[in-house]
């Protein structure tokens, strides 16, 4: 059985869909468990799917963080897999693709591809080329520098009996903190699957992405130090590549500081500019700051910061 785990606070749309979405999985031997972490009442949304779906309902009046909600959840569950629902939907072949190559294979979590989508969508459209994926293939090393798993697309054996569970001190980057924890602790191996599996949903709408965004310092540079310091890294490639997303944090927070504009999903586009090189063995773009955040900002125009060993990239 698959433990399908669902935190939520004031989103009761996207949790309907989401609900629905696994009453449509090919797989059918799975719980759910929704826990409301604070926010607006989502009874009716829950009372509307029981009828059709086995939920346990965890109400919680108070917020407590998406990582406490995940662990109460974790305590629960009874399944031999866990598997991460958010503002997403799970495309028909989701579960039945993560249990197939759990049970055939030694890895202890896969994730899918992820389509990801600016608007609401319950089904892959006709025409989607133009949509960005998360579909990076598993690097131990990179997992190290950045964060490139979607959390809605994975599903991994049942930590119950491991010291593993979401840091509830962390509210940004939980989950790649658990990543981390669950292979180097624990000695999960991670897989892709090479299927499109999840929609992942970039709506603009007010949330904890958007909002941390809003800041300087952003809540995501304070953990991605506080990650990069609990989980070191032994080669000057590695360190490298965690001197350039330094940089990249010291130029965003900038940015937002001085008011300036941000390209969409910034974030999203330094993994994709990194991940080949590093697989490839390759040193970082300096260049690809300068694309990211195209600004005559003396911070970072400067010859000096254009030149010298790895501390020199800001």
């Amino acid at each position: 059985m698959i433990s399908v785990i669902i935190p939520t606070k004031d989103r009761p749309g996207p949790l309907h869909r989401a609900l629905r979405s696994l009453t449509r999985q090919r797989y059918g031997a799975f719980e759910v468990i929704v826990v409301r972490d604070g926010g607006s009442p989502v009874d009716h949304v829950v009372d509307s799917w029981t009828a059709t779906l086995p939920i346990t309902f965890i109400d919680q009046e108070t917020t407590e963080g998406v990582s406490r909600a995940r662990n109460r959840a974790l305590d629960l569950a009874e399944g031999e897999y866990v598997a991460f629902l958010d503002d997403d939907i799970f495309l028909p072949d989701h579960l039945q693709a993560a249990a197939d190559a759990l049970a055939a294979g030694d890895a202890g979590a896969v994730y899918g591809q992820a389509l990801v989508s600016p608007t609401w969508l319950e089904a892959i459209p006709r025409l989607h080329d133009h949509l960005p994926r998360k579909d990076y293939s598993f690097d131990t090393g990179f997992l190290g520098i950045a964060n490139f798993i979607h959390t809605g697309s994975v599903v991994l054996r049942n930590p119950a009996a491991t010291p593993v569970r979401f840091d509830e001190g962390m509210n940004h980057c939980e989950d790649w903190n658990f990543w981390l924890d669950l292979h180097r602790t624990a000695a999960y191996r991670f897989e892709r699957l090479d299927c499109l599996t999840c929609i992942y949903h970039r709506v603009p709408r007010p949330g904890a992405v958007t909002l941390a965004y809003e800041a300087s310092p952003t809540p995501f540079t304070a953990a991605r130090a506080l990650v990069y310091e609990r989980w070191p890294v032994t080669t000057l490639l590695d360190e490298t590549y965690r001197e350039w997303f330094r940089s990249f944090d010291r130029r965003l927070d900038a940015c937002i500081g001085d008011g300036l504009p941000v390209m969409p999903h910034v974030y999203e586009h330094a993994v994709r500019g990194l991940h080949p090189s590093y697989t490839a063995g390759r040193p970082p773009s300096r260049q690809l700051l300068d694309t990211l955040f195209p600004s005559g900002t003396a911070l970072w125009t400067t010859s000096a910061g254009l030149k010298g060993g790895i501390g020199a990239l800001a």
